[in-house]
């Protein structure tokens, strides 16, 4: 399988070095491929390799325009770590303050509008994980399989960081 991966990937370069895109060098027995900074593509290419990071900043300036602020967003999961596909959830963890109700109007409608935003920024739908502030102790305590993906791979939006707001009591 790593063989038809490699001559897969051999292939692709092939093809963008035949336009251009990308420089390709000897190094002694070896080959070094670079993006053509001076091609036209370059500058498109490379703001396609920072897609995650545009999200993290929208979703940053989004947030912190809310009229009820979470007390802490991160997001986890697949778009944190960068290998999600066109069918994965862009999870979202969020911390709602101990004096906004679960039922607040405000807060829901932000909800919704955060899920709608994220799905016309990426095409891809929002997994909202909710809990209110006084529920972390609990989450700390029976630790669910979503404070472990929070602890090893969550990229913090806003508020408190999210290894503190989980740290073992």
């Amino acid at each position: 399988m790593a063989e038809r991966s490699q001559d897969a990937t051999q292939r692709v370069l092939d093809r963008l070095v035949g336009h251009g895109i990308v420089l390709s060098k000897e190094a002694g027995r070896a080959r070094v491929y670079e993006l053509n900074r001076e091609h036209l593509a370059a500058e498109s290419i490379s703001d396609l390799a920072h897609l995650r990071l545009a999200l993290f900043s929208r979703l940053e300036y989004f947030l912190d325009i809310w009229q009820v602020r979470p007390l802490h967003a991160s997001v986890f999961g697949s778009a944190a770590r960068g290998d999600g596909g066109v069918d994965s959830d862009i999870d979202i963890f969020l911390v709602r303050p101990s004096a906004v109700d679960e039922d607040d109007e405000d807060w829901r409608r932000q909800l919704d509008v955060l899920a709608k935003v994220v799905f016309e920024w990426t095409g891809n739908h929002a997994g909202i994980a909710e809990v209110a502030e006084e529920d972390l102790e609990r989450l700390r305590f029976e630790q669910p399989s979503i404070v472990e993906s929070l602890r090893s791979d969550a990229v913090d939006i806003v508020g408190v960081p999210s290894r503190s707001l989980l740290r073992d009591a």
